[in-house]
């Protein structure tokens, strides 16, 4: 009997201790919540890495990638934009359907940011629809910023850290919109300077060229001009997307609902007005700082198609356009992909560090990661001194990996997907309903069963010149519209405005240096393509599921 009351205020004491201990862990482990929360109902957290102008090859430049998502992941090796122009393809991510049903048929006026059809009726917002906690960083789409002032904040968006244009573009001085708040990097004159000049995209130009220069003159100045901002190392603009996506992943620890989260860096895009129309000398874009010394010596990669010998097969658009590249322009586009390898390396540094704060948060397991680009890049190939928009391989196919809960690690996947199919990919994730009629479909149930994924031919849409007839600009004078299709093997297009005919049978010609249309040996496959390719440029939904 005398000992009882110690023993029960010990007793006492002990379950006190044990519930602060409890508390304390809790509040230590707020990861652990997170997961349970979305291990219940099995919904991963997504977070999306989309490059800009990232061709596939462009890989070997990112041992992270390769390692935390390669190898831990599922990667297809023939993933193709229907349509490789930023603005075209980055609205199909949002949106799951081709151009011609969303209505981005380019980058600049009408078409941009500023003329999808149902600007609110997009990814983030039937993610946020479904119980996500959604955010952006970086590059949104074309014009974006450059209309108001200041830019809006896009439907379905709980965090918003996004780049105006076309300071977006800008390495080192640029402007975000950050949850309405502008914030800027570099010289602030220089880069809302940008974003006063990007105007020029989301208006009529009815002087082309001539409003350009006018534009140019009156931003910034008569030419000529030496001064392009500054170039702080620590400002560079990938790392500081790069910093505020981990932050952003570190903090979403806390919170019990999932998180969508998009990533776009600007690299490798180039640098658009500093270089383009400013002259800015050097490569372009430039490299992260840290980077300079390890590109200096990389040597430009010169397949079987590059500078082209003999073009007389192809589209007049190419035949009236571009010569054989001269020493000098081959020693400017060793010097870009010099930068170019040097700003993906500065990406490939920040996915490594997400991944890490992924596992340090205990968010790993229970997050989804998808590695892309908005469309690929020609950097040589058949005579083109850096572009995309071409229906060329090296334009048409981006990266992607996918790495998270159910996702095969290791595995390689052969057949032909398309950006069409990553919007559904994501609802499907998620367990979200789309708020359009979707053109692509799932990769999920594919991803364990090859015979469940997609055999299906691609649109291939360019549906408006890149500049107008009337522009007069003299750049990319070859960007013309066409609309085709490509399968596993072929790649078929009608050029629009002359009707000429380019057939690629990329099994005996993976380099596509040999035309075939006309060709009576390809007579019946052509013909069989033509019929698909002109059914697929006005399907919807379910409908563009056309057999190969």
């Amino acid at each position: 009997m005398t000992n009882s009351r110690p023993t029960r205020n010990f007793v006492a004491a002990a379950l006190i201790a044990l519930a602060v201990i409890a508390a304390a862990l809790s509040l230590a482990s707020p990861a652990a919540a997170r997961t349970a929360a979305n291990v219940d109902d099995g919904r991963p957290n997504i977070l999306v890495v989309m490059t800009d102008d990232m061709a596939a090859t462009d890989l070997k430049f990112m041992p992270n990638v390769r390692k935390m998502l390669v190898q831990k992941g599922t990667k297809f090796t023939d993933a193709v934009d229907s349509f490789p122009l930023c603005c075209p393809a980055r609205a199909t991510f949002i949106t799951g359907q081709y151009a011609h049903n969303h209505n981005v048929a380019g980058n600049f006026f009408p078409f941009g940011w500023y003329g999808m059809r149902d600007r609110n009726n997009i990814l983030p917002a039937w993610l946020q629809d479904a119980g996500y906690r959604t955010g952006a960083i970086g590059k949104w789409l074309n014009g974006y910023g450059s209309k108001d002032g200041h830019g809006e904040i896009p439907a379905g968006f709980d965090i918003w850290r996004g780049l105006l244009d076309a300071s977006a573009y800008d390495y080192f001085n640029y402007v975000m919109n950050d949850n309405g708040k502008l914030r800027t990097w570099g010289d602030p004159e220089f880069a809302h300077k940008l974003v006063e000049f990007a105007e020029i995209q989301t208006r009529p130009n009815p002087l082309g060229y001539v409003g350009v220069v006018q534009k140019l003159i009156e931003v910034f100045g008569p030419p000529p001009y030496d001064y392009w901002g500054l170039a702080k190392p620590k400002q560079y603009s990938p790392d500081v997307t790069g910093r505020v996506t981990r932050d952003l992943v570190n903090r979403e620890r806390k919170k019990k609902k999932p998180f969508f989260l998009w990533w776009s860096p600007a690299s490798p895009h180039r640098e658009d007005v500093a270089t383009t129309l400013m002259n800015r000398p050097g490569p372009d874009p430039r490299p992260a700082p840290r980077y300079r010394d390890d590109v200096r010596d990389l040597e430009l990669p010169m397949p079987p198609n590059f500078n082209e010998a003999d073009i007389s097969d192809k589209s007049a658009n190419l035949k009236e356009t571009v010569d054989q590249l001269t020493d000098e322009e081959i020693e400017q586009l060793t010097l870009d992909y010099r930068g170019r390898a040097g700003s993906l390396m500065a990406v490939d540094d920040h996915v490594g560090r997400l991944v890490r704060t992924l596992r340090k948060t205990n968010q790993l397991k229970n997050t989804t990661i998808l590695f892309t680009s908005d469309n690929g890049w020609l950097h040589g190939e058949h005579r083109i001194p850096g572009d995309k928009f071409l229906p060329f391989d090296e334009s048409l196919k981006v990266p992607l990996i996918m790495r998270g809960p159910g996702i095969p690690k290791g595995k390689t996947v052969r057949s032909q997907v398309s950006n069409i199919d990553f919007a559904p990919t994501l609802l499907d994730m998620a367990g979200a309903k789309p708020g359009r009629t979707q053109d692509g479909v799932s990769l999920l149930p594919g991803l364990r069963n090859a015979k469940k994924l997609p055999d299906r031919a691609v649109a291939l849409e360019a549906l408006r010149r890149l500049f107008t007839k009337e522009s007069g600009i003299p750049n990319n004078n070859w960007d013309r519209p066409y609309q085709g299709i490509r399968t596993d093997r072929y790649t078929y297009v009608v050029w629009t405005e002359t009707g000429e005919k380019e057939l690629y049978d990329r099994k005996l010609d993976p380099d596509e240096l040999e035309n075939v249309a006309g060709d009576p040996r390809y007579a019946e496959i052509q013909a069989e393509l033509a019929e698909k390719a002109e059914f697929l440029a006005q399907c919807e939904g379910k409908s563009c599921n056309v057999p190969q």
